[in-house]
């Protein structure tokens, strides 16, 4: 059997959440089957909370399996596949029968107008679920891949493969999820939703370093009045609460596994005033930083 590429688990330095990477493989792509036994065999490094260097697709043919992704519990169930993106804070909970596919990915593989629509599915949601014949495509693919990484008569041309096999994967996804996102936006016109994914994209991009509401609408061309009121009419909320709620998404990661002081968290995400810092985090979670921390420390 040839190794595509191993998985590892670095922490970056004491205080921070552990990152799993794909190692320096040339390839950057790792395929496998899954089952309840393959879970639990790595239940020590998925069972504790950590961030992914690259993308996870699951695909279940059979039972179901829950996650705890940035402190929401999620359920993929027969029939569903899942995506989890670069940076996104982890936890498996527990499978319940499983069989069917995981895929690894370096994030190079993905261009970039699939990785801004896969960004955004973030906001939607990571689920989908599959059709009968989205199914058989998708199984089928995997099959492929799965068949593809075992040969080992590919000479110089097993790595152009197994990408060439992986791209239309990463199509069919973004396809589908950039189809819900459209679903769930049809009743706005098409600029507002415009409007609403660029700015989200700034945000993620610069929220530790920019803080201003003003900032953002200048950065868009756009008056901060015009930039509120799309954004609002969308989501239900303002800009500035967008820019904390971000910053704050990233805090609850950190405070959730890491061993930074709050006064260090506060800094890490471009908060110069730890009681400031401290006043918006219960604002938007109606519980300190310490009551957070110390609520999520049996997760670890």
């Amino acid at each position: 059997m040839r190794e595509i590429c191993t998985i590892q688990i670095e922490v970056i330095m004491k205080a921070a959440v552990p990152i799993i990477k794909l190692n320096e493989s040339i390839l950057g792509v790792k395929i496998e089957r899954i089952n309840d036994e393959y879970i639990n065999s790595r239940r020590k490094d998925v069972a504790r909370s950590h961030r992914n260097e690259f993308y996870i697709c699951i695909l279940l043919d059979k039972g179901k399996v829950n996650f705890v992704i940035d402190f929401k519990e999620v359920t993929l169930n027969a029939n569903g596949l899942v995506i989890f993106a670069p940076g996104q804070v982890l936890r498996v909970v527990e499978p319940y029968n499983i069989e069917g596919w995981v895929l690894y990915f370096d994030s190079k593989l993905v261009d970039d107008f699939s990785r801004s629509i896969l960004e955004e599915s973030l906001y939607q949601g990571p689920l989908l679920n599959l059709s009968q014949e989205q199914k058989k495509w998708f199984f089928q693919l995997m099959e492929l891949l799965y068949d593809t990484s075992e040969l080992n008569d590919m000479s110089a041309f097993y790595k152009p493969t197994m990408r060439a096999i992986v791209i239309p994967f990463i199509y069919r996804i973004t396809a589908m999820y950039q189809a819900s996102i459209e679903q769930n936006k049809e009743q706005h016109s098409l600029r507002s939703n415009a409007i609403v994914t660029s700015f989200r994209k700034l945000l993620r991009q610069n929220y530790k370093e920019i803080k201003s509401p003003q900032e953002y609408a200048n950065m868009m061309n756009l008056s901060l009045g015009y930039l509120n009121d799309t954004l609002k009419h969308l989501t239900g909320n303002t800009v500035s609460h967008s820019i904390q709620e971000e910053a704050m998404r990233e805090a609850q990661r950190l405070l959730w596994y890491s061993e930074l002081s709050i006064k260090e968290i506060a800094s890490a995400i471009g908060f110069e005033d730890p009681k400031y810092f401290s006043r918006i985090f219960s604002k938007l979670t109606n519980k300190s930083p310490a009551q957070f921390r110390n609520s999520y420390q049996g997760d670890q």
